[in-house]
């Protein structure tokens, strides 16, 4: 892993953050959901075949290929990756780290801590056979989630 942002320390965090930080799920996704990500992103190793939200102004986190590196990156306007945060060179490599992460390491990713970061939820969103990167998409997926 070429880690280019470090994460934000946890010892940064405010009272209230940290009381949120505390909350998200520390379950690690795992490699099975890692693996399934990797072989996503591998269907369409370009930017526009990551996981990422499409919408005005800052979108968050994504999950990319890019010039054959697997990336962690912020993304404005919904176009791509725009600044690396972490990039690796292989799909085990990618996989292996993805799948020690969770909720709770991942909302460390980023220049603002839990800004539209990866999170299990959208892992699983991404996987759906009619994945879109709207909001409206997202939402609606949501909303699919709390009926079943």
């Amino acid at each position: 892993m070429n880690l280019i942002i470090p994460k934000i320390e946890i010892e940064r965090l405010s009272a209230r953050e940290m009381d949120y930080y505390q909350e998200l799920d520390n379950t690690p996704y795992g490699q099975t959901l890692a693996l399934k990500i990797t072989d996503k992103l591998l269907l369409n190793p370009t930017e526009m075949g990551g996981l990422y939200f499409s919408h005005r102004d800052y979108c968050g986190l994504g999950l990319f290929i890019k010039n054959g590196l697997f990336l962690l990156a912020d993304v404005y306007d919904g176009w791509g990756a725009n600044k690396t945060i972490a990039s690796w060179s292989s799909a085990k490599e990618f996989a292996d780290w993805l799948s020690k992460e969770n909720d709770q390491s991942m909302s460390l990713y980023g220049e603002s801590f839990n800004n539209q970061t990866i999170t299990k939820l959208r892992l699983e969103w991404y996987l759906e056979e009619n994945y879109d990167n709207s909001n409206t998409a997202y939402a609606l997926y949501l909303e699919s989630r709390r009926q079943r």
